[in-house]
């Protein structure tokens, strides 16, 4: 896709994951040297779709009287991650292109004879990518097409280059989110402890631009400010350019995540809840934890933008 100085590759073979994303200047979305690359780790590309988003303590959980199993891809700790959608093909639906603007749309579909995992609902994942002026548009509706209440939890792993600049140094770009809370996680499983916190040095680094990804381990859980547009801006402080990556409701969360600080990516999450919120015994309205009844729909979106300072 190509418009508006703006260019953007999507795999509909991975999930319709977007892979590239640049302008003339910069180019943002850690890209795959391969097909083979990203088939062999399908989350740290692009901008890979997650249902459910991170992990499900020991793969299962009830809701509605139904107990519900995922199976355990995290074996080191026993739990389910992420789904399989990021390396499932979607099906091209529509294609539209003018002078100012380029679209693509794909789908999803899991039926009762082809089931997504051991999901017991039947429902439709329709993703469109809208390309213009103002950046690149991401629009994902998930439609219940089953008549049993579905549990609703998704999220994006967008995986930005550590440098999107050539000949740039890492220590030159800086981390900033809208972040309210940080969730604590048990270190060990990765999972909630049920506290939060409202002030710490990630926190005050964030809030005010200055966190260096370079050489640190991010695996931070965050609770996004309250307000209609949530926003990570990563910026390189020489040039003042920066990518604004901006969701909204129900995209109240954010995992920020780089590996360890040494393979050269930030991972920057949006989720529409938190860490195994079915499992959690904190309320609904602090876990993100939702459903969708038979036949409803739930529409989310998410525009990264280049933007000079």
């Amino acid at each position: 896709m190509e418009a508006g100085g703006y260019s953007a590759f999507i795999c509909a073979e991975s999930g319709a994951n977007c892979i590239q994303f640049q302008t003339r200047k910069a180019s943002y979305l850690r890209t795959p040297e391969s097909y083979q690359m990203i088939k062999s780790n399908p989350y740290l590309y692009g901008m890979p779709l997650l249902f459910p988003p991170n992990r499900i303590k020991g793969g299962t959980y009830q809701f509605n009287g139904i107990t519900y199993t995922f199976p355990i891809n995290e074996e080191q700790r026993g739990h389910h991650i992420h789904g399989v959608l990021s390396s499932t093909p979607f099906t091209p639906l529509d294609r539209r292109i003018t002078h100012q603007e380029a679209s693509l749309t794909f789908c999803f579909e899991a039926t009762k004879e082809k089931p997504y995992l051991t999901f017991p609902h039947t429902f439709r994942m329709t993703l469109t990518y809208l390309l213009n002026q103002d950046g690149l548009h991401q629009t994902l509706k998930v439609q219940n097409t089953d008549t049993l209440p579905m549990p609703i939890g998704l999220g994006f792993h967008t995986t930005l280059c550590e440098r999107f600049l050539p000949n740039t140094k890492a220590e030159e770009y800086f981390l900033q989110i809208d972040a309210k809370k940080e969730i604590l996680i048990d270190r060990k499983t990765i999972i909630p402890t049920g506290e939060f916190i409202e002030e710490n040095q990630l926190l005050k680094a964030l809030r005010e631009g200055n966190l260096s990804p370079k050489g640190k381990a991010l695996s931070n859980h965050l609770v996004a400010q309250e307000g209609d547009i949530k926003e990570a801006i990563y910026t390189h402080k020489g040039s003042n350019l920066s990518l604004h990556y901006t969701t909204s409701s129900p995209f109240d969360y954010w995992m920020v995540f780089n590996g360890g600080g040494d393979k050269e990516f930030v991972c920057i999450e949006p989720q529409t809840w938190i860490i195994d919120a079915p499992n959690s015994p904190l309320p609904p309205s602090l876990t993100g934890f939702r459903s969708l009844a038979g036949g409803a729909c739930l529409t989310v979106h998410t525009t990264l933008q280049e933007k000079e300072n």
